[in-house]
Formats: structure tokens, sequence, C-alpha cells
């Protein structure tokens, strides 16, 4: 069933991708399209899952996937998004390859140890919804717009900052105390700390790069005015 999901979402995302480029969309559009579809989607299952789930973020890291079938859902729609992007990502655009291979090591791992799926898709609806927003300031792009952006995109990476320190805290209880109830590969907590890290320090990279871009854009409206 695992692969299925993960196939079905592969074709999904291929077969929208080919129909843009049959309807005339150039290469880069297209992409944008597909990418706009998994980011909606994707932040929608992830908020879906965290409020189902809700009185369970105690368990996010290492209760195990079972419990939450519908973040399993999300990760798979997520593996299958990811791998068909990665080839798009290897020809086109490899600034984002850490960031796919991170995703993709994350969601993999995940299925392997039957945990952690409840704090991917917490992960997932943070970051989707920046990418969403992303997306919504490029149908006007407008330097008022871009501070909206590079504000809300800030704060929504100051949750996700809350949210990591809070999956670590998991980790933490289960090194120092041992795994309790919960039946997990011993190499689990580490992983989840590393790839959490990881996923931690790119997005703090992303918020770096569009606070740079804001200042740069701020810089040259100033000399206009002065000239």
């Amino acid at each position: 069933m695992y692969f299925v999901a993960v196939a079905l979402s592969f074709a999904l995302c291929t077969c929208l991708f080919m129909l843009s480029i049959y309807t005339g969309g150039m290469v880069e559009q297209s992409c944008s399209r597909v990418s706009f579809f998994h980011h909606l989607a994707a932040a929608c299952l992830g908020l879906w899952a965290h409020w189902c789930y809700q009185d369970e973020l105690s368990q996010a890291a290492f209760g195990a996937n079972d419990q939450f079938p519908v973040a399993v859902l999300l990760q798979h729609f997520n593996l299958g998004y990811f791998l068909y992007d990665v080839v798009h990502v290897a020809v086109w655009d490899q600034k984002f390859m850490e960031h796919h291979l991170i995703a993709i090591a994350g969601y993999a791992t995940s299925e392997i140890a039957n945990v952690f799926g409840l704090a991917n898709a917490v992960n997932t609806w943070i970051t989707e919804v920046g990418s969403v927003m992303y997306s919504a300031y490029l149908i006007k792009r407008t330097d008022g717009l871009y501070l909206a952006f590079v504000l809300l995109y800030t704060a929504s990476r100051a949750y996700f900052a809350y949210w990591s320190f809070y999956i670590l805290g998991q980790v933490w209880q289960v090194l120092r105390d041992g795994p309790g109830d919960f039946t997990m590969p011993g190499w689990a907590p580490y992983c989840a700390a590393s790839l959490q890290i990881a996923l931690f320090l790119v997005n703090v990279s992303f918020v770096v790069t569009h606070w740079q871009k804001l200042l740069r854009r701020q810089s040259k409206t100033e000399l206009a005015k002065e000239e």
C-alpha cells in the first residue's frame, strides 16, 4: 500500500506537469504550477492532521505512525511529490537540492521507523504555508507586498523554531529516560533530532535570504528617492 500511495502521488504530479506542458506552459511555468498545487494541498493536509491529533502532540515525534492516518496520507503524498520534483531540481534548479534531499530523508526514515509521522505533518504545514505566501506575492510583485510577505514568513519560521525545540525536547526525554512504551529502532531518536535540526537550519537560511533581499530593495528605493 505504501509504494502504491507514493507512486500515485508521483504519477499525479507528473500528469499535472505534462498537462501544463500540453496546454502551452513552459517548463518553468509548469513546474511552478505543480509546486503551487503541492504547497496548497500539503498545507491543508498538514493543518488537518494537526487539528485531528492536537491532543496527541506530546507523542508527535515517537508515537506510532499507524495512530495518525492523516499524517501518513500526507507523508505518502509528500514523498511522491519530492521524488517527482527532485528530477526538476537536478536539471534546472540545483539550489533546492539540499532541501529536497532532507525532506525525502525525513519522510523515508519516518516510514522505516514507523515514528515521527505527526511531527512531519506539522513541519509540513508550517513550511508549506510560507511557500503559499510566496506564491501569492508572485502574483503581483510590489515592494509593499514583499515586505508583508517577509514579515509573515519570519513569523511562521519563529513558530517553526518553537515547534523544533518542542520536538527536540521529546527527543531529549526519550534519550534520557529510555523509549518507555514507544517501539522504535535505536537510531530513530538521533535521526529525528538531526533531521529536525537540518530542516530548521535550512529554513533559517531562507529567512536570512529574504531579509537580505528586502534590505537591498529598500536601499535601492532610498537611493532612487535621493536622486
